[in-house]
């Protein structure tokens, strides 16, 4: 059986248990007497003799490092010879294949260290050719030799070059040279040097003759490997290694260099140079091994993005050609002629500030023209010509900038304004869905792929140690041998070694540094203090002192409140304020030097220095001192003693321990990522570097260099680091202007498929690799002193207050009020259904309605089971949540209000408790729930009209207030009923029904306003925006979004705890910020030109003053809206650098920033990019923690029986979906017509549907070569085409519908087809109008392709994979969904009249509810959310808080910072973390599929064509003799390879007569073998059967044997002989045994 794949959860699970093997793995060691031991004891290897060990190890008496000799290496030459003849004589008889040949052993391979069981070589050993230790090297000739740390060189025992054997003493010399750690670390020394040089933009003449010295160099080193291995003949010579080859390349161009200038060709010697560092540094080839290994598994992602793209592409082009080209033109004057009109860039209308013209549509909801202006198609399309969907190409273009969302909001706006916002929907039903489908598997196959390669060296790790472990039991047993005959012979002679008694994995030994014994001298005199015994009295008191938990909580309140005071700071401050912090930090300066202080007196400097946490405690005193003494300007360096919160703060230190352990274990990816940035850094300063010097001007209008160029070094690595963020769309246009325009695309795309794939596959080691074994920390399970600390407080507080505190405090019980409050709180009932477990009986002889007849203590114990149990509710069957109203008060409420306790059995009362048992029956209904979900559409939909034309509008506004007065009044009568039914106690029991009653309130309480006249006052209009709210009801009513919020409630305290987290993170970036660059980010603005005054006329704020003192009324001293003037403003600055994509504003505003209330130079300090890189690098391990929170918190619930984003019917489809797809497909009957069978055999045979894809494919190339600008030759040759296409669709069609029948429509794909068809041949009799739409339906047949594609066992499994998850991907999109729709309406009742700027025009703005909707998907799905932040945050006086608005009475057309960021914020923090979830799924789904298959219809379709083989004439059936050949002829996982004899014949297959086997009796035996006895065999069967059932020739045949009982008469007929042989007929009778022949 194959052995099953751990799930997700699973893998998660054992992260822990990973991480703890690795740590036992890597410290396995045997002692020198066990060595001794195995190595030559034969009865520890006679125990030991069928482990994989014992055939590596040499024979016992023989030594394990032996020299090679010229007698060794005549007797190897031998033994080779021998070996050939033997293995040539065994394929000769086929006893053996490629497959079942002798594989070199994986611990012995060149470059790993050598395996613990062969111990540590003599010294005299290392350096020196040994023989062989591999069993499969010892006859190929070749020899090994051991460097230091016991690394493996292998090389050929052949003579090198034909010259020099393997003891000559220039090739021992050579090998001496060539495996000393100081000549590679001497070549990467050379290399890194050479590397510096790289970078220098114009060197001088004598520095580029050190080039020449480098290739000396390498030449040297080529020269040392080619002696010492040979050159080519040989399988370790020099050429053999694909690595060597960079140094014929660098030592080849290093020649050409000296004599030609190669100019950009220079790259072709730069990128092997540098790639030359990963073979000189360990573990980067093995790190680059495991990448291009798993680029297998990226393939079938490839190709359905390559067809995925390319189909986007096609529609773009089909849909949007040539209209970008639409501009607003100036009304042809008398003396200007139409072609001058249309081509002079005068003419054509510029927004300020933009380069290009403003596009325009003449659709009536796409951009409209200034009066004055018509919209033509004329000129060039935006950004140099590079933004369109003329051809395939620049739609090709456009669509990877949809799939990287760069810049996506530019060119959704610029289409939407060409062809209008109807097309919008085409966006969002299209594009961003297939962007997502793309991305999404991407994202789950780099995540299998690295779970893979995480459980194979699991696997390897456990071998290791199970080997480990059997040597140990073997030597004990071994020596308990011994000691039992020592004991036999001698009795009086006890004891014996008991050192063998221990654990087996007791002897793993643990690295410790030997120190001299200087050093313990010098501790022991000057670092330990213990002087007198005074000393030693006050020591151990301080120490009692300082371990005390009351002594961290004093130091924790003194970090927080310095660092309170820290984030104080802020622009402006006065001297006085200023003066203040100073002083406070040389007052917290002097209590943590009192700190260390202490603690150094009395852990003494030895036990001080020996916590890692004290070092970095002394090093922030050490910088303080400094501070305070020398240098003034290091104040900025105390907001590292933030950190210091992480000893104390269990997640704090969490995410410092990842950041830690990543940088240790994942340096050779992070190495990688470096190199591959290098690269691309000097690379693309080597080939555009001159092109920008020369073609400046054309991207620049003053021809200034543009920030992101490729000029000098750092430049070039800040644009491939930008790059490598996400944002280079727009670095690639430049780059196309100002060079070629082939060179830059494969540049720019080669480093972003490369750097991408690099970051992501950084990501997920860190992610799920198992050195990463931090687990987030239940507060149950861990408790830290300050919570003890607190804990004694608050029992110390109770008993100064008289409470009773007899409570241990470590019980967990003490926390039950806490627990029993976030359970109380937990979204797990449902209000229109509240359940009804507690429901008592009425009927009763009591009195009472509180108390019923029933009795109150099974209620009571009901209650409290379900206070236990509180998740019981949403398991409830629906049949038993039909039952009789609760009490309507608490308990409480009767005690305070007895009155309220009346009798509902008997009098006037009892009808009462009738009228609450028919309003329950009515909450109860379905129809309810139905009736009130409705209402609450027809609400939300009412509110999309409330827009700013809704004062136009009389009727319309008429109808919307007494719609929204009847909605309301629907809402208090379902409240009301609810009242009534299920009580208050039950109905204010429910977190749902809170949100209810609070969002009626807010109805209420505007339906008040609006009728005392209230409603212009503020108060009242803000909580009018509240019904935006409305929708949110509607959440309660779908069953699946409840489950996805009930799974987003149960995150909230560890989101809550990561959210503290990552505040404290970024408050160290807001306050090195605030001190970095408050006050810096002013400059002095003139309005009327809209342009910065450049530093050389405005040089700071006193000038800009003067300037507006002299009555300029258009100068102003303005500020960013994004700055760093205080810690709230670099928070809001640090998110939208995090979350955004156009975050380049903040950056550019840093980098120009000169010195305080300074006018801003451009790129004055360019390096201040590197606190926004740091910043984003901090981020990435901050988002990785972020996603380890989300996946825990699912791991959790998952384990605790939870439901996870989909409801059990959601489930169950799935699996009914699921369980369809492994279903066999009923195969068409074959027609008895002879034609129509012909015909059907032609349909249906593989090559048919090949040929139909061709035809595709070829359509498709038709429609790729169209573009606008198309001759009209080129446009009838087309047409042509496209006619002759038809035609083979409609044959096609002839062809099927004659050979299948009514059956042709039994296909999802014929119907497509058929549709396609009847679009293609009504096209030429539709008008113009409609000719886009059919060609549009058109493209729809490339999903036949998908058809094809779906054989391809990979893509299948990701195309089940996603849509397994469609269910749970609805749920969290219709929940994304309605939070889009409130915020839409929000937006539209607060920053309907902001100012328009920046994006804000006509079209896209909050005015309407539809181009508020516009906006937000633009937010959401390209993050370009800060471009709409800025204008509805503008103040006075970026705008007229008193300009009036016709037909309305809000005036101004401000915004409300303050609302604007609590909006924007929780807007882009909850849409982010469901875009999170939506991926999460994708993934989880991926893994689950990864088992679901075993054997598919390729593995059936591979069997069938190899039974064709050795049954050509289509029997189904084959020789018995032939079922070994044919079962090793096999393909993973059907096939049994040679020897094959055993587990053939326990497959026990039927024989027919004459020795013949069927086929169906063989596919259903190996699918045995593969599969077992598990569930999914009965689908197989049927599977099988339908495969044999379909062909009416199969021969019914009766078997009259089994392979098992003739294999037990031929293992009894072969006794017998032998047994006759010894002439001894009697003992062969006996010979023969019953169990024998079982």
């Amino acid at each position: 059986m194959t052995s099953r794949k751990m799930s997700f959860f699973e893998m998660w699970r054992s992260k822990k248990e990973r991480g703890e093997l690795l740590k036992r793995a890597n410290q396995l060691r045997l002692r020198p007497s066990q060595l001794r031991r195995l190595l030559g004891d034969s009865g520890v290897r006679a125990a030991l003799q069928k482990t994989r060990t014992a055939s590596l190890l040499p024979p016992v008496g023989t030594e394990v490092f032996r020299r090679l000799t010229a007698a060794s290496l005549q007797k190897i030459q031998q033994q080779h010879e021998d070996e050939e003849m033997e293995l040539q004589t065994r394929k000769r008889s086929k006893e053996v294949t490629e497959n079942n040949q002798p594989k070199p052993a994986s611990d012995l391979e060149a470059g790993k260290p050598l395996p613990f069981f062969y111990g540590n070589p003599p010294p005299q050993l290392l350096n020196t050719p040994l023989e062989e230790l591999d069993p499969f090297y010892q006859s190929q000739k070749t020899f090994i030799v051991l460097s230091k740390d016991n690394i493996i060189h292998r090389f050929n025992a052949e003579s090198s070059c034909y010259l020099l054997s393997p003891f000559s003493p220039l090739r021992t010399v050579a090998i001496q040279i060539l495996v000393n750690s100081l000549f590679s670390l001497f070549i990467m020394v050379t290399i890194l040097t050479n590397c510096v040089f790289l970078t220098m933009t114009d060197p001088p003449a004598r520095i580029r003759m050190v080039e020449h010295v480098f290739t000396a160099i390498y030449m040297f080193e080529a020269i040392i490997k080619v002696v010492s291995r040979g050159f080519c003949v040989g399988k370790f010579t020099f050429l053999r290694d694909p690595w060597n080859w960079l140094d014929v390349m660098v030592i080849s161009t290093g020649f050409v260099a000296g004599f030609v200038d190669l100019g950009k060709v220079s790259v072709l010697r730069t990128v092997p140079l540098v790639l030359k560092i990963i073979t000189v540094i360990p573990g980067l080839k093995t790190t680059v091994g495991a990448l291009v290994q798993s680029l297998k598994g990226l393939a079938s992602v490839l190709v359905l993005t390559v067809l995925v793209l390319s189909v986007l592409a096609v529609t773009g082009l089909l849909l949007f050609m040539g209209d970008l080209k639409s501009k607003c033109v100036i009304w042809p004057d008398s003396n200007i002629t139409f072609h001058d009109m249309t081509t002079d860039p005068v003419n054509y209308y510029f927004l300020p500030g933009q380069r290009d013209a403003l596009v325009c549509g003449n659709s009536s909801d796409s951009g409209r023209c200034p009066e004055g202006y018509t919209c033509l198609k004329v000129g060039n399309n935006p950004n140099y010509g590079y933004t369109s969907f003329d051809s395939f190409g620049w739609s090709l273009m456009s669509v990877v900038r949809l799939l990287s969302k760069d810049f996506l909001e530019s060119l959704v706006q610029l289409t939407l304004q060409a062809v209008g916002k109807a097309h919008l929907t085409f966006f969002v039903l299209v594009f961003f869905p297939s962007c997502f489908f793309v991305l999404s598997l991407a994202v789950a196959v780099v995540a299998t792929a690295t779970s893979e390669r995480e459980e194979a060296g699991v696997a390897e790790l456990k071998r290791r140690e199970e080997e480990f472990r059997h040597i140990l039991e073997a030597i004990k047993r071994r020596e308990e041998e011994e000691e039992a005959c020592r004991a036999a012979l001698s009795p009086e002679s006890g004891g014996g070694n008991t050192e063998s008694m221990e654990d087996p994995l007791c002897c793993v030994s643990e690295d410790q540094r030997s120190c001299s014994s200087c050093w313990f001298v010098f501790a022991n005199f000057l670092l330990k203090w213990n002087c007198c015994g005074c000393w030693r009295w006050l020591k151990q008191r301080l120490y009692i002192f300082i371990t005390s938990p009351f002594f961290d909580l004093g130091v924790v309140i003194c970090l927080i409140v310095n660092i309170v005071f820290m984030c104080l700071e802020h622009y402006p401050m006065t001297e006085r304020f200023d003066r203040t912090l100073t002083e406070a930090q040389l007052v917290f300066t002097v209590i943590f030097i009192a700190e260390m202080f202490l603690r150094v007196v009395a852990m003494d400097p030895y036990g001080y220095f020996q916590v890692s946490w004290n070092v970095f405690d002394s090093s922030i005193v050490f910088v303080s001192l400094l501070e305070l003494s020398v240098y003034d300007g290091l104040r900025w360096l105390l907001v590292m003693r933030v950190f210091r919160l992480a000893r104390w703060w269990p997640s704090f230190h969490m995410l410092i321990k990842i950041i830690g352990t990543s940088l240790r274990a994942l340096r050779s990816p992070t190495l990688l990522l470096l190199i591959m940035v290098f690269i691309f850094s000097v690379v693309g300063m080597q080939l555009f570097q001159q092109d920008y010097k020369d073609h400046v001007c054309r991207i620049s209008a003053d021809c200034l260099l543009p920030r992101w160029q490729f000029t000098d070094f750092f430049h070039s690595f800040l644009v491939v680091t930008r790059v490598l963020f996400g944002e280079w769309i727009e670095i690639t246009w430049d780059c196309m202007e100002v060079s070629d325009k082939t060179t830059c695309l494969i540049f720019f795309s080669m480093f972003l498929v490369i750097g991408n794939l690099l970051v992501l596959n950084l990501f997920l080691t860190l992610l799920l690799s198992s050195f990463s074994t931090v687990c987030l920390l239940d507060p149950e399970e861990e408790q830290s002193t300050l919570q003890i600390t607190i804990r004694r407080i608050k029992r110390a507080l109770g008993t100064l207050l008289g409470k009773n505190t007899h409570v241990n405090p470590d019980h967990p019980e003490v926390d039950k009020k806490e627990v029993t409050r976030k359970k109380y709180l937990d979204f797990t009932s449902v209000a229109s259904k509240p359940p009804v477990s507690e429901v008592k009986d009425l009927n009763g002889d009591h009195g009472s309605q509180r108390v019923p007849t029933a009795g109150s203590k099974k209620a009571s114990e009901e209650e409290e089971e379900k206070k236990r149990h509180p998740e019981v509710q949403q398991h409830k069957d629906p049949e038993d949540q039909n039952g009789d109203p609760e009490d309507c008060c608490s308990d409480k409420c009767y005690r305070c209000c007895p009155f309220l306790d009346v009798d509902t059995s008997r009098g006037r009362w009892r009808v009462w408790s009738n009228f609450r048992r028919a309003c329950f029956s009515i909450v109860q209904h379905k129809c309810f729930d139905i009736t009130i979900f409705f209402i609450i559409l027809l609400s939300s939909v009412a509110l999309a009209f409330e827009d700013v034309h809704l004062q136009h509008r009389q009727v319309l506004k008429t109808v919307l207030v007494r719609a929204d007065q009847v909605f309301t009044c629907l809402f208090l009568m379902e409240m009301i009923l609810k009242w009534i039914a299920v009580g208050l106690k039950k109905y204010f029991s429910d977190a749902w029904s809170w949100i209810d009653f609070l969002i009626l309130q807010v109805f209420l309480v505007s339906i008040a306003a609006d009728t005392f006249g209230f409603s212009e006052l503020g108060a009242f209009q803000s909580l009018r925006t509240l019904r935006a709210l409305g929708l949110f009801r509607a959440i309660s009513r779908i069953q699946g979004l409840r489950v996805v919020v009930q799974a987003l409630v149960r995150t909230v305290p560890s989101m809550l705890d990561f959210m503290l987290v990552a505040l404290v993170c970024w408050m160290v970036f807001s306050i090195l910020g605030v001190n970095l660059f408050a006050g810096k980010f002013y400059y002095c603005y003139n309005e009327t030109a809209e342009e910065i005054f450049l530093p050389e006329v405005v040089n700071n704020k006193s000038e800009c003053l003067y300037l507006m003192m002299e009555n300029f009324t258009e100068v102003r001293w303005k500020n960013t809206h994004l700055n760093y003037d205080d810690v709230l403003n670099g928070y809001l600055s640090l998110l939208h650098l995090a979350l955004s994509v156009d975050c380049v504003d903040v950056m550019y505003a840093a980098v120009d920033a000169t010195w305080l209330e300074s006018q801003p130079v451009y790129e004055s300090n360019t390096y201040m990019y590197l606190y926004f890189i740091g910043f984003l690098i901090s981020s990435f391990f901050t988002f990785n923690y972020f996603i380890r929170v989300i996946i825990d918190s699912l791991h959790r619930q998952k384990s605790a029986g939870k439901q996870i984003f989909m409801t059990k019917q959601q489930q169950k489809y799935c699996q009914s979906v699921k369980k369809r797809m492994m279903e066999p497909q009923k195969p068409v009957p074959r027609p008895q017509n002879c034609l129509q069978a012909r015909l059907f055999d032609l349909v249906t045979k593989r090559s048919f549907q090949v040929l139909v894809v061709v035809v595709i494919c070829l359509n498709m190339v038709t429609l790729m070569v169209e573009s606008d600008q198309q001759s009209e030759q080129t446009e009838n040759i087309l047409d042509w085409l496209h006619f002759v296409v038809i035609i083979l669709y409609f044959t096609e069609f002839i062809v099927k519908i004659i050979a299948l029948r009514q059956h042709y429509f039994s296909d999802s794909c014929n119907i497509l087809d058929f549709l396609v068809i009847l679009s293609e041949s009504v096209q030429y009799f539709v008008s113009r109008s409609l000719f886009m739409v059919v060609r549009l339906v058109r493209i729809l047949r490339v999903v036949h392709i998908f058809r094809i594609l779906y054989w391809a066992k990979g893509i299948r499994k990701l195309l089940n994979a996603f849509m397994m998850s469609l269910p749970a991907l609805f749920n969290i999109g219709l929940l994304l969904f309605i939070i889009m729709f409130t915020s839409s309406v929000f937006c539209m009742f607060n920053f309907a009249y902001v100012k328009k700027e920046l994006v804000f025009n006509d079209m896209f703005n909050f005015e309407t509810f539809g181009n508020s909707m516009i906006c937000l998907i633009l937010m959401t799905t390209s993050g370009s959310w800060g471009s709409f932040l800025i204008p509805i945050m503008n103040t006075e006086p970026e705008c007229d808080p008193h300009m009036e608005n016709p037909g309305s009475t809000i005036r101004g057309n401000c915004g409300s910072p303050a609302v604007t960021i609590v909006f924007m914020v929780t807007h882009v923090c909850l849409t982010f973390l469901l875009v999170v979830h939506l991926y999460i799924i994708v993934i989880l789904e991926t893994f689950k599929s990864e088992d679901a298959e075993p054997l598919s219809d390729d593995d059936f379709q591979m069997f069938y064509k190899t039974w064709k083989k050795f049954d050509p004439e289509a029997s189904q059936f084959i020789q018995y003799s032939e079922l070994s050949d044919f079962c090793d002829a096999l393909q993973d996982p059907l096939r049994i390879p040679k020897p094959n004899p055993i587990k053939l014949t326990h497959t026990d297959l039927p024989l027919l007569p004459e020795d013949r086997i069927h086929c169906s009796d063989v596919l259903h035996a190996l699918a045995t073998q593969v599969l077992g006895d598990s569930g999914k065999m009965n689908s197989l069967k049927a599977r099988m059967g339908e495969k044999f059932l379909a062909n009416p020739s199969k021969t019914s045949c009766e078997p009259i044997s089994s392979s098992l009982p003739g294999k037990q008469e031929a293992v009894a007929t072969t006794a017998i002989q032998r047994a006759d042989k010894n002439h001894d007929e009697e003992t062969a009778v006996e010979s023969v045994d019953v169990s024998a022949l079982q």
